[in-house]
Formats: structure tokens, C-alpha cells, sequence
């Protein structure tokens, strides 16, 4: 198909939605709810606080976990029960009406509720009138045999009500004794004679006690679960709802209302739709307080990280969508069987078109999948440029001659038309229809446009072509029109993760950026000291850490530590312990004292989070040129005389490891033209292609290959050089930082 070949002013007339295109739309609905508030909480990231960023990644977590619960309890508790029940009707054990054919049915009820274990009471079969005719469980049957009447009762308009809907239907059903129970009722029709009713009592309680009391939320978290007449069926966390119920019963779709049900909260009200009436439903109502998780800086910044995960993890949205086909009562079986069929092979689109986030893949994706459902000649398809009222063809398929890549919209009046009325326009026979304006060298006779949409907006369109006439049905329609819902969020999808990844990558740098504050920004001001020190993070920020401390007799203390980890949590401990260094330093001047404060002063918080922090601190002499080194779990440093270069051996575990840690120092003395070198494991673990690691071997190989007047910058700048070139073009695996301190002459 090429993108001018459209008609103008076609457009197929509107029919009437059945109610598995209703649920089908309801998702996406709620989906597109979704996606407008990831994309504004995107939008609005860069320019918040940190504070407010918490504050927004809480509120988003709400609302993902109150969809979740209520897409699983849709997906895996009603729509499972609801299919099963369908199938059962469908037994010719069940439709039978012979006293013959009830052991089997008793054992197909008996099987559809192993498939169910714990969330049905009972599954009945009601006469016209209303009246049970038998049972499962068997001492249910028993009691209907007996001639005792159910906990519930129905009548026959209540039976006649549920045939003539002809769907499964969801019912809240008083019980005689006082209180109500929950049905999920569907006909049993065989011809014109039977027409009588299955229901399924459900165990609402068992299911909300299995599934949602092992929850773990915060302490001012809330959780109730409510049916259509407000009565509450579920609370996590004993707390009675103070609101108004009717905000609760009137919401449809998914809402968040701040201040509600008390000033101060902030609550989630996401709808249950119910077997396939999109008219009963439940409601999950999460309640927080607004002021939850602002903390501290460290535990800001850590929020931060974690919600950036969430995000990512929560972008994969499965929708069900099934397809619309008109019932033939001469062909009735067969069509039954290719709309199950049908229904599977969506699924599966839904699933492969949602398993990637990168744009192009996934454009190749709808292509590839489409010739799966409806077979075609080519196609392609062209996104919407609103801003330049244009359409680019983003991807295409077995095109003979080439689309041009953008064209104007008013060029493209088929297109144009998709765009504007969101509906697909139909041309079976391109050669004779004066509407189509074919381009030098297309064969297609027939063409099938369908809208992508976003939030009930066109956001390209889908181009099928055929070179056989007539090829494209009403029914094609539907399932394409299905399929380009799908198509089109996941086309949504993967931009909004592009928008994601270019925010994320800002947030970092400011991370970065910040934690470079930290570190030193010039030598300190030594005549016998010359320093070269290089920090170079794995990732974006690093847990890497090196420090100068200037002490009021003159000397110079020396730190290098590597906290356990990499990334932003390592650099929130990496700026834990600048700070306390700073602190202990002045007071405990010995290296050895001050890793001793340091472990027990950081002890609890390392073992909060499961993490630890390697550190070497020296302190330099310039007058006696002595530097005395206490290490705690970092690589022994090398140190150079006139005898060439060896390693001090002090060593000792890392902060955070034990409370009964002594730390004990080394001194070493640095005569004019001696050399010290700290430096994290990141240097000798680096590896190679081959997963071979730099090692000590190749550093003292190095080292050794130096010329004695080298300066410390030099030893450092070789020492990188060996290193990168070792990596054979990888990025480092881990953080490295290195400190050269050369002794000089005054």
C-alpha cells in the first residue's frame, strides 16, 4: 500500500459495542489514565525538589498497587470464574435435563472448583422458577434433595432476567438469615426447551483474606474493598472508612482524590469490573497520608532510586482485548471456535507487542505480529506529526515501492479522515472505487486503514493492503481495529519510555555532579608532599571516595574507601562517612582511633541496610615525613624507596563488618623521592574480554617499569593507561580511585 492511495470521506458506520468490547475498552482506558500521569510526573521530575519527588513517587505507587489489585482480582478471580463458568455451561453433562447425566455434571462442578480452590462456596443449578435442581458441594445436594431451601433464593423473573442477557452477570444476593452473599450467574439454553440457569457462590472472604491480608504496606496506609451498594467487604488495617461511600460507588474509572476521606490523605479508587457487565463492579479504596515518606536526605535520595526502578518495572501494561465477531446461527459453531481462536492470539499480540520499550523493535513487532491474525500483501505504518500536520511512515512492510518517509496530512485525504473520526475506513475494490487514486506502480485492490490511538486520540494510522479484491471483511475490521489498540499503546509506551530514560539520565547527572562537589577540588597546600588522585565512577555516581583533611599541627590526613556496591546508594554511605570523617578526625588524630570511632559509630546504620565501607586513612608528617596508615578492607598500599616497590602490610576488616573490631597502623617513612600509592580493588579486578583480571602481578609489573623520576601524576596516568588498555574498550566493572602521594625535595 502506499500512503496517497486513501480514500476521502469513508468511513464505516458505527455498530453497536457488545460487552467484551466494552471490558476491552474499559482497560484501555485505563491504561491511557495511567500513561497521562507517568508522562506529567516525567514532565514535572526535573523542576521539583527532592521532597517533592518522594512525595510524587508515593502517590504513583498508590495508584500502581491499587491497579494492581484490582487488574488481579479482574484478570485471575472474576474473569477465570467467570470463562470457567461459561465452559461448564457449555458441558453436554450440564445442559442435559436426565436424572442419568448428574453424576457427571457433579463431577465437572466438583473439577471447575479444584480449579478454584478456596474462593467458591457452591455451585448451583436453578430450575425456570428459581428453585434449585442440584448441587455441588454434595452435602449441598444432599440438602436439596432433601427439599430444604438455600441460604439464597431467587425466583423465576430472576432466572428469566439472567437467560435473556444471555452473558455471565454478577449478582450481590440477600441470604435469607440476614446479610448477603455473591453469585456469578450465566444460562444454560439447549434449543427452545431449556432455559435454566448456573450460579457460582463466590467465597469473597477467603479470597480477600488469601490475597490481600499478606499485603505489606506502611502504617498509614488503608485498604478497603467495597461492592456496588457500598457495603465493605475488606479492610487491611483495623480503621473504619470516614468518607462519603458514594464518592466510592459513582467512580468508573480510576481516580485519585486528595484529602479524602480526611484532610491530610490522599486515596486511590480504582473500579473491579465483574464478569462481563462493565456495570457491576467492586471498588479498592488505598488511603495515605500525603506526608508519607518524606524523610531525611539519605533516605530521599534512596526513595528516588527505588521509584525509578517501580517505573520501569510498572511501564509493562497487559491489556485483554477481545475481538467483536457477528454470530451465523448456520455457521454458529465454527465462528464460536475461531472467536476463542481469536481471543488467544490477541493475548499473545498483547504480549509480544509489550515486550520491548525500544520504538523501532516495537513498530517491527506490529507488522510481524499483524501478519499473524490477518493476512495481507504490505503495510505499514504512519504516525501523526501534529506540529508540522504531517504523517511520518515510521515502518513498512512488503512494499515493492518505497513510501516517501514524510508527507503532508492535507495530501492524504484517506489518512487525514482516520485521523479526524478515529474510526478504520474500508476499500475492497481499489481498481473501480472512484475514491481511490492508485500511485505509479501499486497493486492493491484492496485497503483497510485503521487508527492507532492514545487516550481516545489518533495517533498515526495502520495501513493494510491486499492485491486481491474484496479481501477485507467486517470482521477483519474488528480485529484490526483490536489489534491497532494494542499497537497503539504499545507505540505509547515506548516513547513515554524514551521520555523516562532522557529524565533519568538528567537526575544522574545531577547526582553526579553533587557527589563531585564532595570530593577534593585542589591539592592541599603541602611543599613536601606532591598529589595526583582520580576518581572514576562504574556507573554515573560512584562509592569510591577519597578525601584530604588539613589537621591544625600541620599534617595532612589521607583517606580512600570504597563502599560495598556501586551506584546511588553506595554514594549516599559515601557521603555519610565524609561527613563523619570530618567530624572524628579533629577528635582522634591517630588512623588506627579513628576507624575504631568510625566502626562504632556507623555500625548500626551499615547493618540497617546491609552495607559496608572499606577505608584506608594515613596521616602524613611534613616534618618528620613519616606517614602513619591503619586500613580497614582495602587493597595494602604500595609504597616505593630505594629498593624499588613493595607493599606496606597493614590490613584489617571493613567498617560495618563486626562491633569488635580493633584497627591497628603502620608507619612508613617517605624520604625525598619515595612514593606511596592508595588505590581501590577496581584496578586489579578489572577485566578483560577473556574475564581476566588486571591483577597484582601486571600493577607491580607496571610499577616497576617506571622510571624513578617520575612524577606522581605520571605514575597515576600510566597506571590508568594500563588499566583501560587491559578492558580492551569496556567500561570499568567497578569504581576505581587512585592517590599517588611523591615525596619531594624543599
Amino acid at each position: 500500500m502506499t500512503a496517497r492511495s486513501q480514500p476521502a470521506n469513508q468511513s464505516q458506520p458505527e455498530q453497536p459495542f457488545d460487552r467484551t468490547t466494552a471490558i476491552g475498552i474499559g482497560a484501555l482506558v485505563i491504561a491511557v489514565m495511567i500513561l497521562i500521569a507517568l508522562i506529567g510526573l516525567i514532565t514535572l521530575l526535573p523542576a521539583q525538589t527532592i521532597t517533592q519527588a518522594i512525595s510524587a513517587q508515593a502517590s504513583e505507587d498508590q495508584q500502581v498497587r491499587a491497579e494492581s489489585l484490582a487488574r488481579k482480582m479482574e484478570s485471575l478471580f472474576f474473569n477465570s470464574i467467570a470463562y470457567d463458568l461459561r465452559a461448564l455451561a457449555d458441558r453436554p453433562e450440564v445442559k442435559s435435563t436426565t436424572r442419568a447425566s448428574r453424576p457427571a455434571a457433579l463431577a465437572a462442578m466438583a473439577e471447575m472448583n479444584r480449579r478454584h480452590v478456596g474462593l467458591i462456596r457452591s455451585i448451583v443449578r436453578l430450575a425456570e422458577d428459581g428453585t434449585p435442581v442440584y448441587a455441588w458441594p454434595e452435602s449441598l445436594n444432599d440438602q436439596i434433595a432433601a427439599g430444604k431451601p438455600l441460604l439464597w433464593q431467587v425466583d423465576a423473573a430472576w432466572v428469566q432476567n439472567v437467560i435473556q442477557q444471555q452473558t455471565v452477570q454478577f449478582f450481590q444476593q440477600p441470604l435469607t438469615a440476614g446479610g448477603v452473599t455473591y453469585l456469578m450467574v450465566t444460562p444454560i439454553t439447549e434449543g427452545t426447551n431449556i432455559n435454566e440457569a448456573l450460579a457460582v457462590e463466590m467465597d469473597l472472604e477467603n479470597y480477600f483474606e488469601t490475597n490481600f491480608r499478606s499485603l505489606i504496606f506502611r502504617s498509614t496506609t488503608q485498604l478497603w474493598v467495597f461492592d456496588q451498594s457500598g457495603k465493605e467487604l475488606f479492610h487491611y488495617h483495623d480503621q473504619p472508612f470516614t468518607g462519603d461511600i458514594n464518592a466510592v460507588r459513582n467512580q468508573a474509572e480510576t481516580v485519585r482524590l486528595t484529602g479524602f476521606p480526611s484532610p491530610g490523605q490522599e486515596t486511590v479508587i480504582a473500579p473491579v469490573n465483574v464478569a462481563f457487565q462493565q456495570n457491576h463492579r467492586l471498588s479498592v479504596v488505598l488511603t495515605r497520608e500525603i506526608s508519607e515518606g518524606q524523610q531525611a536526605v539519605y533516605s530521599t535520595l534512596q526513595s528516588l532510586f527505588l521509584f525509578g526502578l517501580a517505573i520501569i518495572g510498572f511501564i509493562v501494561i497487559v491489556g485483554i482485548f477481545v475481538g467483536r465477531f457477528l454470530l451465523n446461527e448456520t455457521r454458529r459453531r465454527r465462528k464460536e471456535e475461531q472467536r476463542r481462536s481469536t481471543a488467544r492470539t490477541l493475548l499473545e499480540m498483547s504480549r509480544a507487542l509489550n515486550s520491548s520499550l525500544e520504538l523501532e523493535v516495537v513498530l517491527q513487532r506490529i507488522l510481524g505480529e499483524l501478519s499473524k491474525i490477518l493476512p495481507h500483501d504490505n503495510a505499514s505504518v504512519m504516525l501523526l506529526n501534529e506540529e508540522e500536520h504531517s504523517v511520518t511512515v515510521a515502518a513498512e512492510t512488503g512494499t515493492v515501492n518505497p513510501t516517501p518517509v514524510q508527507m503532508p496530512l492535507t495530501e492524504l485525504r484517506g489518512a487525514r479522515e482516520v485521523v479526524m473520526t478515529g474510526k478504520p475506513t474500508l476499500i475492497n475494490d481499489c481498481l473501480h472505487d472512484p475514491r481511490w487514486n492508485a500511485m505509479p506502480g501499486s497493486t492493491t485492490q484492496s485497503w483497510l486503514g485503521v487508527p492507532l490511538r492514545v487516550r481516545n486520540q489518533s495517533v498515526g494510522v495502520l495501513n493494510i493492503n491486499s492485491n486481491q479484491p474484496n479481501r477485507f471483511q467486517p470482521d477483519d475490521i474488528d480485529l484490526a481495529e483490536a489489534f491497532a489498540d494494542q499497537a497503539g499503546i504499545a507505540i505509547e509506551n515506548a516513547r513515554a519510555h524514551e521520555l523516562q530514560i532522557r529524565a533519568y539520565e538528567m537526575e544522574l547527572e545531577t547526582a553526579r555532579a553533587i557527589q563531585t562537589s564532595l570530593l577534593p577540588q585542589e591539592q592541599p597546600p603541602l611543599a613536601q608532599l606532591q598529589l595526583a588522585a582520580r576518581a572514576i565512577p562504574a556507573r554515573q555516581v560512584s562509592g569510591d571516595y577519597h578525601q584530604y583533611f588539613p589537621l591544625p599541627d600541620g599534617k595532612l590526613g589521607i583517606a580512600v574507601g570504597d563502599v560495598s556496591g556501586k551506584g546511588i546508594p553506595a554514594a549516599l554511605l559515601m557521603a555519610v562517612i565524609t561527613t563523619a570523617l570530618r567530624d572524628e578526625i579533629l577528635r582522634n588524630p591517630s588512623p588506627s582511633a579513628l576507624l575504631n570511632e568510625l566502626n562504632n559509630r556507623l555500625l548500626p546504620r551499615m547493618q540497617q541496610n546491609n552495607m559496608t565501607s572499606a577505608l584506608l586513612m594515613s596521616i602524613f608528617d611534613p616534618l618528620t615525613r613519616h606517614v602513619e596508615i591503619a586500613n580497614g578492607g582495602m587493597v595494602q598500599p604500595y609504597v616505593r624507596n630505594g629498593q624499588g616497590w613493595s607493599f606496606v602490610p597493614v590490613g584489617g576488616y571493613p567498617l560495618g563488618a563486626s562491633s569488635r573490631m580493633s584497627y591497628s597502623s603502620k608507619t612508613v617513612t617517605l624520604a625525598p623521592g619515595s612514593m606511596l600509592l592508595l588505590f581501590s580493588d577496581g584496578v586489579i579486578e578489572s577485566q578483560n574480554l577473556q574475564h581476566e583480571f588486571f591483577g597484582f602481578e601486571r600493577l607491580e609489573e607496571l610499577l616497576n617499569s617506571l622510571p624513578a623520576t617520575a612524577t606522581a601524576d605520571q605514575v597515576l596516568e600510566a597506571i590508568l593507561e594500563a588499566v583501560y588498555a587491559h578492558l580492551e574498550g569496556q567500561e570499568p566493572q567497578d569504581d576505581i580511585t587512585i592517590v599517588v602521594m611523591n615525596s619531594v625535595e624543599v
